[in-house]
């Protein structure tokens, strides 16, 4: 189950995790990510990867996601941070390499 709206948008009000376990590759340009639980391996960018990062580290919300990616842009992409956050986001969970969270722990998968 994705979190998403009647018009298939991430729900902002959701916070999202990415799955323990998951397994980085560095190849430079891009990046490989493994699963061991399902063994379905993605190549994503660096961006992708850096978010898949930060929420290993803590769940987040779309919103901070995209405050996240807008320091990362160069100025003048900035504008388009929310852009970037709602279709990384929303590809990364249609790959199931993140899950909005109902409750604080509770994982929906």
């Amino acid at each position: 189950m994705i979190a998403d709206d009647r018009e298939g948008h991430l729900e902002p009000k959701f916070r999202f995790a990415c799955p323990q376990g998951l397994r980085v590759h560095d190849f430079g340009e891009e990046c490989a990510i493994f699963d061991p639980i399902s063994w379905d391996a993605h190549l994503l960018n660096p961006a992708a990867v850096a978010v898949i990062d930060l929420l290993a580290e803590t769940p987040l919300g779309l919103y901070e996601v995209e405050a996240f990616l807008a320091q990362a842009l160069r100025p003048q992409d900035r504008s388009s941070a929310r852009d970037h956050a709602t279709e990384l986001m929303a590809e990364l969970a249609s790959l199931g390499l993140i899950h909005p969270l109902d409750e604080p722990d509770r994982a929906i998968r």
